[in-house]
């Protein structure tokens, strides 16, 4: 197809931006928004774009609900919306562009059977909102705009969903406004009344617009709502047949039936209108539109409603020359070219609409939009040249939002190589370049290996990429620089950018995700240098950017996940300082558990489940109760749920979930053997979680080897080769672990009968660098406390010193943390002191 065809000729550089958006001639205005035509640079496509006139809190709000409630709705008569954006504070709602008049425009110059035609396919759209509990409340002439949608009809498309309302949510308008177009309401909106808006409100505003374009007025033009209202009630507007003799008295029955002024008296939904006026449809003698062609008397009506609506001037001259062969070829090539932009403009649409809706399974939706990329993907070399690029593209960005970052990657670079050289495929193909690198990281972390080569590499690519871009997408400025500090691993300066970008566009879901992950990881950094301060408020913040962005998208799978890892950082330090109980980490299940039901499927919603069941388990062997429960169905789900290849995460649960079973099996005399070996096959550090159970897994089972009076140093020399380097970083959990490890070896040679001096000593140095970072360790106060116990036993001339501080230490680890698993050992050691 050739670009002349798909680019208007206003499009020039001079020409105003929006966003991504490059403004054209105005379409219309209207109390809340004037429409432009636009121009798309990022998938290169027209759109009608809807800007907010006014700024104020509450029309922002009404603005955004109508873009909520629209993207609900996938109708082939439904004007679709593509995309909603607030980049610069200006609110904007893209839609599909539709090149016709309105049916106001347009009802002297169609036929009956057209009117018939296009008001049944407006009523049939109008019962598919219904079955999605919508209610337009503003169906009038204007708000249905036509195009010819060959061969043989019009194609009506229903716009303006700013009034529309949600019957299974709130309203944004007041309890007894008046809203609507007064000479189309329905008498209960007349009067205000909510609670009897329903479906035969909207028959109604269907039978006044068919009123109108039949008899060239509305039923009722009072000018006042008091005498409007009496009108409507009872029923004083011209009898249709009055105005004109040769109406069918069955369309007038028809129209009688719309019109009555109870609801309930009315066709009970807009698919009985409809099938009332198929019937009558079938009784005439014109059809819609003649397969042969349309008659000269369609032609000119449609040559004229063309022109009013469209402004296509050189239709008409192509026409008034004769050219219909020509047109006809334009016209195919100009509707191959929009159900391009819509098919693929519908797979982000789709996703992100769904994302939007309140929580709710997306596998069904999600399956959907994996076959329609199919039947997308099949049919790529049908669509016309030059469309390869813009095909690849929208199969590659739903991919990414799919979480197929493998196959978003390589159909990215596709679209780039087919010639969509576009900011916006460069900024993608950052993001995919980046979560690939970020993965490689994490997986480097968890083998406790430096990243690969091809890390860097990726790294690279997706700073080139983000210079390629130079910020000139749809995304907020800010979000592109938050990004590329994430990247870097500043995470402060990511979160501070996301913010910003935040504050510029407040519906901009993408960065509160990277804000409360970026959040999310300083405070991660903070813990692990010993800053419990910093990393609580880190976290808070990181909860509280999740818990907004779930508000405005509650059915975001990374939202839910973003807050579960907030969540549970929280919930670790109140568990470290001996606060947490099963019945404070409610919130936090149910939180996992509608996670889970929004993305069943997703790695990090199971393992979000896992964490918080593992963390409870964790909390109930701190009260001295038995977490066995509590793992057996962590690990049933486990194996029921989760699927190779398991995530980096997924493994890490593994490991956790069988070390902690391993101990509380070990804590009941029974054999924690078996437990210990499945916790041993998939190792790795967890470099992600509040701390690293890879020591603690070690250190557990040099205790069982000891315990079964076997030599436990070779297993003590791998925690102190894999955690003394960390914690020489100043990293103090890897001192706890290092020093509990010198500790358990200094022990065993005590007891054997060994020189335990030097060992000793270490496991005080590694204990004193992690209370120097931390002071508020109880782990490390009461393992300290247990180095004096021992040295009061190996150096008798120290002892009362080396008691004195070890009732020092426990002193402060009952302060602290009254649950720690080591503060009950040092209390009986020294209680027979």
């Amino acid at each position: 197809m050739p670009e002349s065809i798909l680019q208007p000729p206003w499009l020039d550089a001079q020409a105003p931006r929006e966003g991504r958006y490059v403004i054209g001639p105005p379409l219309g205005h209207g109390s809340m928004g004037d429409v432009f035509e636009a121009w798309d640079i990022v998938l290169a496509r027209p759109v009608a774009l809807k800007i907010l006139k006014h700024l104020e809190p509450a029309a922002m709000i009404r603005f955004m609900h109508e873009a909520q409630l629209h993207a609900r709705l996938d109708s082939p008569n439904i004007c679709r919306i593509y995309d909603v954006d607030a980049t610069g504070g200006t609110p904007r709602i893209a839609m599909q562009l539709i090149r016709g008049p309105n049916l106001e425009d347009a009802s002297n110059d169609l036929s009956l059977a057209e009117i018939i035609d296009i008001l049944a396919q407006v009523a049939e759209a109008v019962h598919g909102a219904h079955r999605q509990n919508l209610i337009h409340r503003d169906i009038k002439p204007s708000n249905i705009l036509l195009q010819w949608h060959g061969p043989g009809r019009w194609t009506p498309y229903l716009c303006d969903f700013g009034l529309a309302m949600a019957l299974d949510g709130p309203s944004v308008t007041q309890p007894l406004a008046i809203t609507g177009t007064p000479a189309y309401m329905a008498p209960e909106q007349v009067r205000g009344d909510r609670s009897l808006v329903g479906p035969p409100t909207d028959v109604y505003g269907i039978g006044s617009t068919l009123y109108f374009t039949l008899l060239g007025r509305p039923p009722c033009v009072s000018t006042t709502t008091g005498e409007m209202l009496k009108v409507k009630r009872e029923r004083r507007f011209p009898s249709p047949r009055a105005l004109d003799p040769q109406l069918s008295p069955a369309l007038e029955a028809i129209l009688f039936k719309c019109l009555e002024p109870a609801p309930q008296d009315r066709y009970p939904t807009a698919a009985a209108l409809a099938e009332a006026l198929r019937q009558f449809q079938a009784t005439l003698a014109e059809p819609p539109g003649p397969a042969a062609g349309p008659s000269p008397a369609g032609w000119a009506r449609r040559r004229k409603a063309l022109a009013l609506a469209a402004g296509l001037a050189g239709l008409a001259a192509l026409l008034a020359a004769g050219g219909t062969a020509l047109w006809r070829r334009q016209a195919r090539g100009e509707e191959l070219a929009q159900a391009l932009a819509i098919e693929t403009s519908s797979l982000e649409h789709g996703i992100t609409r769904e994302r939007l809706l309140p929580a709710h399974d997306l596998r069904p939706a999600d399956a959907g939009t994996r076959d329609r990329m199919e039947r997308l993907r099949a049919r790529r070399g049908a669509l016309g040249p030059g469309t390869e690029g813009r095909v690849v593209f929208a199969l590659g960005q739903a991919h990414f939002l799919l979480g197929d970052l493998a196959q978003a990657r390589v159909e990215l670079g596709e679209a780039w190589t087919a010639g969509l050289r576009t900011p916006e495929t460069a900024f993608m193909l950052a993001r995919a370049c980046g979560e690939t690198y970020l993965a490689a990281c994490q997986e480097a972390a968890f083998l406790g290996e430096p990243p690969p080569p091809r890390a860097a590499e990726d790294l690279a690519a997706a700073e080139r990429w983000l210079l390629e871009a130079r910020l000139q997408t749809g995304h907020p400025q800010e979000y592109a620089e938050a990004l590329a500090a994430f990247l870097r691993g500043d995470y402060p300066k990511a979160a501070a950018a996301a913010r910003e970008a935040l504050k510029a566009n407040p519906w901009h879901l993408e960065s509160a995700i990277l804000a409360s992950r970026a959040l999310a990881l300083a405070a991660k950094a903070a813990n692990d240098i010993g800053d419990a301060d910093g990393s609580r408020t880190s976290f808070r913040e990181a909860l509280d950017l999740a818990r907004t962005g779930l508000a405005r998208g509650p059915s975001e799978p990374r939202l839910h996940h973003a807050y579960c890892t907030a969540a549970l950082g929280l919930a670790a330090a109140e568990l470290e300082r001996g606060e947490l109980t099963p019945h404070g980490l409610e919130d936090l299940e149910r939180q996992a558990d509608l996670a889970l039901g929004v993305a069943p499927d997703r790695p990090e919603a199971q393992s979000d489940w896992l964490q918080v069941r593992a963390l409870k388990a964790r909390c109930l062997a701190a009260l001295g109760q038995d977490p066995r429960p509590e793992l057996d169905q962590a690990l049933q789900f486990y194996w029921a749920r989760t699927r190779e290849p398991r995530t980096v995460d997924l493994r890490t649960d593994h490991m956790v979930l069988y070390w902690l079973q391993a101990q509380a099996d070990f804590a009941r005399d029974r054999n924690p053997g078996p437990a210990l070996a499945e916790a041993m096959k998939d190792l790795g550090h967890a470099a992600g979680r509040d701390r690293d159970f890879q020591g603690d897994l070690f250190n557990f089972k040099a205790r069982v080897e000891a315990a079964r009076g076997q030599d436990p140093r070779p297993t003590l020399d791998l925690v102190v080769a894999r955690f003394q380097p960390l914690a020489e970083q100043g990293i103090y959990s890897a001192g706890e672990i290092a020093g509990k490890a010198w500790l358990t070896r200094a022990e065993w040679e005590a007891s054997h009968a060994l020189e335990a001096g030097e060992s000793l000593q270490r496991a005080q140095a590694m204990l004193a660098m992690a209370l120097n970072s931390r002071p508020t360790s109880a782990a490390a106060h009461a393992l300290q406390g247990l180095c004096h116990v021992l040295e009061a036993r190996q150096r008798p001339e120290r002892r009362g010193a080396s008691l004195a501080l070890a009732r020092d230490h426990l002193r402060w680890c009952q302060r602290l943390n009254p649950g720690d698993p080591d503060l009950a050992r040092l209390r009986s050691l020294l209680g027979g002191s």
